[in-house]
């Protein structure tokens, strides 16, 4: 683990456009990119990272009888095999009760934890809540400040024990609070993409889908794999700007205390937030003076708990006479990051138009966004995927592949400086899982070689 995360991970502040316009109101949107050095040779984070502390939440009600079941078992066997002996883990199912098939030790040789997977039956409602809450329980009592994470697997509907989505998600954001964090993966047309998907957010960690049972097994291995490599966890982005002004958020990340929710950070890839700052006219320094934008702040801990506050950066632009503002190009990766949430905005009015069955509307919308987003190829991807739900009218798996779509375009991690080092989706095959841009969220791809 490198000695001081502060010193080597790096904030990069990008304007769309790297000046002002004299004489008017400026809209400065800035892409705020957080970045970890690349892994230390040859693979530490392998040999070094401290033991992490898992709960796999298994939801064995009636819907899940035949091959979801046993796929969830396959699933659930990965992860013992992935994890080191020296890793906890718990497992829980659920149906109307809830049972603790396995307590939260470490995985030795994993024996323990495979034979109390054997002969798992599906029967019963679906008490979600519950079975999410003593899979956090498990490991309250695991010492050690490493990260600690409730894998949630549902197929369903929670139509037992507690069924408040907001209720649940708060109670996912008070124990990521407590250190316990929570990931969801939902299965197939019947679950809650609502409810999974903020109990995730809330939760500081991962939603995933799958169409089919199979389709799920690569979720599981893009968490595990990017559980191995984390570097940093737990970040909080922080701006500040001149009084009188505001600064907010472009893409859809989660407050706390005041600060924005930024995924876990990997070696070697990027966290990102685009950041808009309105500079009215008369706030503006004379022509050819530095205006300062905003000032960021990110921090966070490190894999063993110790707090990390990376160096404050400030951003300040020239102020430019219009000509030579305009004649500025607009910056890259500024570009496709504002193209991907613009894209996001559609695929959520596509949503509500699948939504109420409203086919023609849905038609219209994807048509036109292809257009308009034909130069984005994996944008371009992910539209060519809805269109084909559209031709199919599947209401349920366009309202979920939709969201988890919008969810990746907001949150995503990306490799370090994705726009010079990635061309296109085809040069992704040595990118590890976690950074890959999948055209269907609900399809799983060929595992790494």
């Amino acid at each position: 683990m490198d000695a001081d995360l502060s010193l080597s991970t790096a904030i990069v502040l990008d304007p769309r456009r790297a000046g002002l316009c004299a004489g008017q109101d400026n809209l400065v949107e800035v892409l705020v990119r957080v970045q970890a050095p690349p892994p230390p040779a040859p693979d530490p984070s392998r040999a070094e990272r401290p033991p992490l502390a898992l709960a796999v939440v298994i939801d064995r009600s009636g819907s899940m009888q035949g091959r979801p079941i046993a796929e969830a078992v396959r699933c659930a066997e990965r992860i013992v095999d992935a994890l080191r002996p020296t890793d906890t883990l718990s497992l829980v199912q659920f149906s109307n009760s809830v049972q603790r098939l396995w307590p939260a030790v470490p995985v030795g040789d994993g024996r323990g934890h495979r034979g109390a997977l054997v002969g798992l039956q599906a029967d019963g409602g679906t008490n979600l809540h519950g079975g999410w809450l003593e899979g956090a329980d498990t490991l309250v009592d695991v010492p050690g400040t490493g990260l600690k994470r409730v894998m949630l697997l549902s197929d369903g509907q929670a139509n037992d024990g507690c069924l408040e989505p907001h209720d649940i998600a708060t109670q996912c954001a008070a124990w990521a609070a407590r250190g316990i964090t929570t990931s969801t993966y939902g299965l197939g047309d019947g679950f809650n993409e609502s409810l999974m998907m903020a109990m995730a957010r809330a939760g500081g960690g991962n939603a995933y889908y799958g169409d089919t049972a199979d389709d799920l097994m690569d979720p599981f291995r893009e968490e595990l794999a990017l559980l191995d490599h984390l570097a940093l966890r737990r970040l909080r982005l922080r701006a500040t700007v001149d009084d009188g002004l505001q600064v907010e958020v472009a893409n859809d990340l989660p407050l706390a205390d005041g600060a924005w929710c930024l995924p876990d950070l990997a070696w070697g890839a990027e966290a990102w937030a685009v950041l808009r700052v309105k500079l009215p006219a008369d706030r503006l320094p004379p022509t050819g003076r530095q205006a300062l934008v905003l000032r960021v702040q990110v921090e966070g801990c490190d894999l063993d708990g110790r707090p990390v506050r990376l160096e404050r950066s400030g951003l300040s632009l020239p102020v430019l006479a219009p000509l030579a503002f305009e004649a500025l190009p607009s910056d890259e990766r500024v570009s496709r990051r504002l193209i991907e949430l613009a894209a996001a905005q559609a695929l959520l009015k596509v949503r509500e138009a699948a939504d109420r069955f409203d086919w023609p509307t849905v038609d219209r919308l994807l048509d036109d966004a292809r257009r308009q987003f034909a130069g984005h190829d994996w944008v371009a991807s992910v539209l060519q995927a809805m269109q084909a739900l559209g031709a199919q009218r599947s209401r349920e798996r366009m309202l979920k592949e939709s969201v988890y779509s919008v969810g990746k375009m907001h949150q995503r991690l990306t490799v370090a400086d994705e726009a010079t080092t990635v061309s296109d989706l085809a040069g992704e095959a040595a990118v590890p899982a976690y950074l890959r841009r999948k055209a269907a969220q609900g399809k799983g791809q060929a595992p790494d070689a």
